[in-house]
């Protein structure tokens, strides 16, 4: 009897299993039945090996605005995606599977400003989204998404910067789906775009998206602005590679950076054209040399010689950087899309108070600064999530005050000022090589969030904290090889070198 049931049950077991794959093979998931499937799938390889959910943040994040916009073919878009918390759900499965080993690092006292301080600035960010939010609180929440999470991965950082090959892969995987968006981005230029992305253009309300009815490529990403700043870390992990590989990857600047460069014009986002630019001269100009004497030199000489172009120009009548942007471009085949988002825009690079949204983004901050005449709105803003004032230093000033715009700024100030030390006192190859790009990452960031948010979304926020982690910790190690030198008789070259050190993870 026993027998028997066992095998009606077996059979009943066999039928319900078949209808269940039977029902999925013709029956699409919806978006919050993905995201608990991706977490099931995620959840124990991430806790087991928090490395593997590090490696699968960076491969997988870029392509969830792509795999949202083939849901809208079969759902409508919702208010509010569940798709868009997969990143946020593998920063949490890896810090929850680091968080033993983030409890002993607690008592390094080498480490203990910089954790101090990030974890204050993380439970305030907390905080500011309930006590002193003009906003609702579930409102106040969903815009912690952009604010919070990432700031995680600055902790994270720090633990994996002695692994030099992971952090080389990083580096390797931006640069391969730099060139991915890049064609496709293109492909969306010169052919076309699917059946899904034209779902999702008419879906939102984005109206910067589309200029005189013609839309910006955005590739596989969320916007033309996220295009463009990957495609600016991308530059930065191919400057990186110039020093890391052989002479055959050096082919890669001279191949991709014009193409990297000629995809963020297309995408018409004016102050990442400023960004590329200054990526390049920073890397070039500025970062490879040593001292603070020589790289104010240089700056003041770059400036003096912007200054000297664009009065020659007016001498002539040649129109400055725009005229060239345009003659850079008007070589490109006279594209009716290139002509309207890159040529004449252009003339808003070096003529922007004549500029139509630069001017009413003026208007908004002025009226900011005129509120912050009140104790309240200077001294505690507005909350987390509140206004966001096209600007990261004026968003921080309306959401918390005087206090948060200068807290961002002195985040800037102590990153920067943190990579150039390493550059100046590193006897270790690869720390300076990374030093170097995160350097040059922060001052690109710091220059471009004037008219952006740039670290409250994908890439930047990310990429941010997660380098900037790496950025101190490597300056920790940097330091700990000096004490080592100094105690046994001065002599540096009897120190253990930091290479040795961060090789072992070869």
């Amino acid at each position: 009897m026993k027998e028997k049931l066992k095998s009606f049950l077996f059979l009943i077991a066999i039928a319900v299993a078949g209808h269940l794959i039977a029902h999925k093979m013709f029956d699409i998931p919806n978006q919050m039945e993905m995201v608990v499937f991706v977490a099931l799938i995620l959840f124990y390889p991430v806790m087991r090996s928090p490395v593997f959910g590090v490696k699968a943040l960076f491969i997988i994040v870029p392509f969830i605005p792509f795999i949202r916009r083939l849901y809208y073919l079969a759902f409508s878009r919702p208010k509010i995606d569940p798709l868009i918390m997969i990143g946020e759900l593998i920063i949490a499965f890896i810090f929850l599977g680091l968080f033993f080993e983030f409890r002993e690092r607690q008592k390094e006292q080498s480490d203990a400003f910089y954790m101090r301080l990030i974890s204050l600035y993380f439970i305030y960010l907390l905080l500011r989204v309930f006590l002193f939010n003009i906003t609702p609180t579930a409102t106040a929440l969903a815009k912690f998404k952009y604010y919070g999470p990432a700031v995680l991965l600055f902790f994270i950082g720090m633990y994996y910067a002695e692994k030099i090959s992971l952090l080389k892969f990083i580096w390797a995987v931006t640069i391969v789906l730099g060139v991915a968006g890049t064609l496709y981005g293109i492909k969306q230029l010169y052919i076309g775009y699917s059946a899904a992305e034209k779902v999702w253009i008419n879906s939102i309300s984005f109206s910067t998206l589309a200029i005189e009815g013609v839309v910006r490529p955005f590739s596989i990403f969320i916007a033309p602005v996220t295009f463009a700043d990957y495609l600016q870390l991308a530059t930065i992990g191919i400057l990186m590679y110039w020093f890391w590989g052989d002479k055959s990857h050096r082919i890669l600047v001279f191949a991709l950076v014009p193409l990297f460069f000629f995809s963020v014009l297309i995408t018409s986002v004016r102050s990442s054209w400023i960004g590329m630019v200054a990526s390049l001269m920073l890397w070039f100009l500025v970062v490879n040399v040593k001292g603070r004497k020589k790289r104010i030199a240089i700056i003041l000489i770059m400036g003096l010689g912007y200054v000297f172009f664009e009065l020659i120009s007016e001498m002539f009548n040649a129109g400055g950087i725009g005229n060239l942007i345009k003659f850079a471009t008007g070589g490109l085949g006279g594209d009716k899309y290139i002509s309207l988002l890159v040529a004449e825009r252009s003339t808003a690079v070096t003529n922007p108070f004549e500029e139509h949204s630069f001017v009413s983004r003026m208007a908004l901050w002025r009226y900011l600064l005129y509120l912050s005449k009140e104790p309240v709105n200077a001294l505690m803003g507005r909350g987390l999530g509140a206004l966001k004032a096209d600007s990261l230093y004026f968003t921080y000033f309306a959401e918390f005050g005087y206090p948060g715009v200068l807290f961002i700024i002195t985040i800037f100030i102590l990153f920067v000022r943190k990579g150039f030390q390493i550059i100046d006192n590193s006897i270790d190859r690869n720390h300076v090589i990374l030093a170097k790009g995160i350097t040059v990452m922060n001052i690109v960031f710091a220059l471009v969030s004037i008219t952006g948010t740039h670290i409250h979304n994908f890439p930047g926020d990310i990429y941010f904290w997660f380098w900037n982690g790496v950025l101190i910790k490597i300056g920790i190690m940097e330091e700990r090889c000096d004490l080592t030198a100094e105690t046994e008789g001065g002599d540096v070259s009897g120190a253990i070198p930091a290479g040795q050190l961060s090789g072992q993870h070869e």
